[in-house]
């Protein structure tokens, strides 16, 4: 990677960013086997890939790399992204806990560099649930107990926010592309943080370079503006929606080019169409009043289950 970035100059940087993969350790099925057979999704998306990637630079993971933030899911999702013939990258996501991440995550060609240089292009990757973190006894910033990180719709806290001001004022290229799991101010209410979306407000406008956002969390493909900044939103690996049409979609991952002259222009692409693993079936009224942010995820599991109950 470091050798890659000293080294390579060019006019475009081409990357693809994978999302929401959600590894789960052989035998586990994500959501009860309710969602997608995230191992099967990978093979599509990575098909799919095939005949892009010799045109790629770098592949990008943002967050929620592993279903449970175990060591095994890790293993498998270092495995499968050792695979790609370009470097890889990756952050973490509210499903990812620190430690286990960080230890489990790295190979030669797989990395989690904050920062990583390109050109005329400066990547940085941000750690949007920072702000959930906290000390423990010895002074170390860890996850903290139970399921805070993971049931979070984003928290850069004060620590990140400084970082990201530091290091993009600090860089020496002329364009900045920030890459995280949870996009700021999506147009979803059920992903949405006015808290979240606030912490982004007063970081943007102190950093000039910065000409894009990517990220992932929503598990629906979008592009839309924050702050006169583009943002770009990837599909999942575990189960992808759209809401214009209301309907599930297949696993889902998008491809960027990068300008010397500071433009990015993005695709979304989707694994090929499978009925069986993944059908491009419409959703009900209850998944749509989830997205809306009309009933919690409590209750919808009440629903299923009631709904269960009188089949």
């Amino acid at each position: 990677m470091t050798a890659l970035c000293q080294t390579r100059l060019m006019a475009e940087i081409r990357v693809a960013q994978l999302s929401d993969t959600h590894f789960l350790e052989d035998g586990e099925e994500a959501e009860g086997g309710a969602a997608y057979d995230t191992d099967a999704a990978f093979e599509a998306v990575y098909d799919s890939m095939r005949d892009l990637e010799d045109d790629l630079d770098l592949v990008v993971v943002t967050g929620d790399v592993a279903d449970h933030g175990r060591a095994g899911q890790y293993r498998k999702a270092a495995e499968a992204f050792n695979r790609f013939a370009v470097p890889v990258n990756a952050c973490p996501g509210n499903h990812d806990f620190v430690t286990p991440f960080s230890a489990g995550i790295g190979r030669l060609g797989v990395s989690t560099s904050r920062v990583i240089e390109i050109g005329d292009w400066a990547f940085v990757f941000v750690d949007s649930s920072a702000g959930v973190m906290s000390p423990d006894s010895s002074g170390l910033t860890v996850d903290p107990p139970g399921e805070t990180r993971l049931h979070n719709n984003g928290n850069l806290g004060a620590a990140e926010a400084a970082w990201v001001r530091q290091i993009c004022e600090s860089v020496t290229v002329p364009h900045v592309f920030i890459w995280l799991h949870h996009p700021p101010g999506p147009p979803l209410p059920l992903c949405y943080d006015e808290d979240y979306a606030a912490e982004w407000r007063a970081v943007v406008p102190d950093l000039p370079n910065l000409r894009g956002m990517a990220g992932g969390h929503t598990h629906v493909p979008d592009h839309y503006e924050f702050e006169g900044v583009p943002v770009f939103v990837a599909g999942s690996f575990k189960n992808s929606f759209s809401m214009e049409p209301q309907q599930w979609l297949p696993p889902a991952y998008r491809t960027y080019v990068f300008s010397d002259d500071g433009t990015v222009t993005s695709e979304n692409h989707f694994a090929a169409d499978n009925d069986e693993l993944w059908p491009r079936r419409p959703f009900g009224r209850t998944l749509k009043s989830l997205f809306m942010g009309e009933i919690n995820y409590d209750q919808l599991r009440e629903i299923v289950a009631q709904r269960q109950a009188a089949d």
